[in-house]
C-alpha cells in the first residue's frame, strides 16, 4: 500500500492532500464561521451552570396600575408588588415621584432585596384640583438600574364642583381675593375653603385647603407651584407662612388669630407635612418619601 498525492483546488487556494492507495482523500469543508461570528451569544460557564438571566432585573407585577376614583375621594391608593429575579442581591436606593401629589411607602433606603424575594410599595396621588385621566411615575434607583413604574387614575367631576364658578364668576372671587385675601374664608367660599379641612390634618388637611388651589389643573398663574418655588424653605417658612399668609399677594393667614380656620395643632401638622414632602434647598433627595426638585416659577408663597 502506498500513498497517492492528489491536487485539489479549494477557494482559490491548492490544497495537497495524501491518501493511501485504494483510500478516498479526504473532503474539503467549506469554510463556516463560529457561532460568536454569527451573533449567537456563546453563555459562559458561569451563566450554564448556575442558570442566572442574562440580565438582572427586578420584576413588578404591574409597570402600569390605574385607578378610577369615586366621586369626592380624596386620594387614589396604589400597590406595586416586585420581585427580585436575578441570582444576586438587589439594592433600591430611592424613589422619586413625577410631582409632589404622587407619595410613595416602602421600607427605608437602601432597601436590600435577596434573590427570589419579594417586596411591596404603596402610593397614592393627591386627588385635590384633579379632574378627567392623570397619569404620574415612580422612578426607583436600583443598583442594576432605573426602574419606572405608572399610576393612572380616572377622576370624576366631583359633587362639590358640579357648580363649578363660570369664567366671570371666577374672576370676581379672585378680584374680592385680591382686595382681601381672607374673604376665602368667608360667604360661599367656605364651602371648599372651610368646611372641607374642618378637624383634619397634615397630607388630609393639604389636600382640602391648599391642593384646591396649588394642586388644581386650572391653577391661576398668580397661584405658585408649591414643588416649584425658587427659594429655600423649612419648617419655620412654612409654618408662618400658613399661619400669617403674605402681605401684597393672594396667599391669607389660616390662623384662627388673624380670621383663618386653622388652630395651633393643624397649622403645625400642616407645616410638618410640607417640610417632609416638598424639596427645599433647590435638591431632590430621594428617600421613601417621593419628592420633586424644586425647578420653575416664583409664585406669591
Amino acid at each position: 500500500m502506498h500513498a497517492v498525492a492528489r491536487t485539489i483546488f479549494f477557494g482559490g487556494s491548492i490544497l495537497i492532500c495524501l491518501s493511501l492507495a485504494g483510500q478516498p482523500a479526504p473532503t474539503a469543508k467549506p469554510y463556516a464561521p463560529s457561532a460568536d461570528r454569527r451573533g449567537v451569544r456563546r453563555q459562559n460557564s458561569r451563566d450554564m451552570t448556575r442558570n442566572e438571566p442574562i440580565t438582572p432585573w427586578i420584576v413588578f407585577d404591574a409597570d402600569t396600575k390605574q385607578y378610577n376614583a369615586t366621586p369626592g375621594e380624596v386620594f387614589a391608593p396604589f400597590v406595586f408588588n416586585l420581585t427580585n429575579v436575578w441570582s444576586n442581591e438587589i439594592v433600591i436606593t430611592g424613589v422619586k415621584a413625577s410631582c409632589g401629589c404622587t407619595t410613595a411607602k416602602m421600607p427605608p433606603v437602601p432597601w436590600h432585596i435577596p434573590p427570589g424575594a419579594s417586596g411591596q410599595v404603596q402610593a397614592r396621588i393627591n386627588l385635590a384640583g384633579k379632574m378627567g385621566l392623570v397619569t404620574k411615575t415612580l422612578t426607583f434607583s436600583t443598583s442594576v438600574g432605573i426602574r419606572v413604574a405608572y399610576l393612572k387614575v380616572n377622576i370624576p367631576l366631583s359633587p362639590s364642583t358640579s357648580g363649578t364658578l363660570s369664567e366671570v364668576e371666577r374672576k370676581a372671587a379672585m378680584m374680592r381675593a385680591a382686595g382681601d385675601p381672607q374673604a376665602i374664608f368667608k360667604g360661599d367660599c367656605m364651602k371648599c375653603h372651610v368646611e372641607k379641612g374642618r378637624n383634619t390634618f397634615g397630607e388630609t388637611l393639604y389636600a382640602a385647603d391648599c391642593g384646591i388651589c396649588h394642586e388644581s389643573s386650572h391653577r391661576e398663574s398668580v397661584v405658585p407651584d408649591l414643588h416649584a418655588l425658587k427659594q429655600a424653605t423649612d419648617f419655620n417658612y412654612w409654618k408662618t407662612i400658613i399661619a400669617e399668609g403674605k402681605p401684597h399677594t393672594m396667599m391669607p393667614g389660616f390662623s384662627t388669630a388673624v380670621g383663618g380656620p386653622l388652630g395651633d395643632a393643624q397649622i403645625t401638622s400642616l407645616a410638618t407635612y410640607l417640610n417632609h414632602t416638598i424639596s427645599h434647598n433647590f435638591t431632590s433627595a430621594i428617600t421613601n418619601a417621593a419628592s420633586v426638585p424644586a425647578t420653575g416659577e416664583r409664585g406669591a408663597l
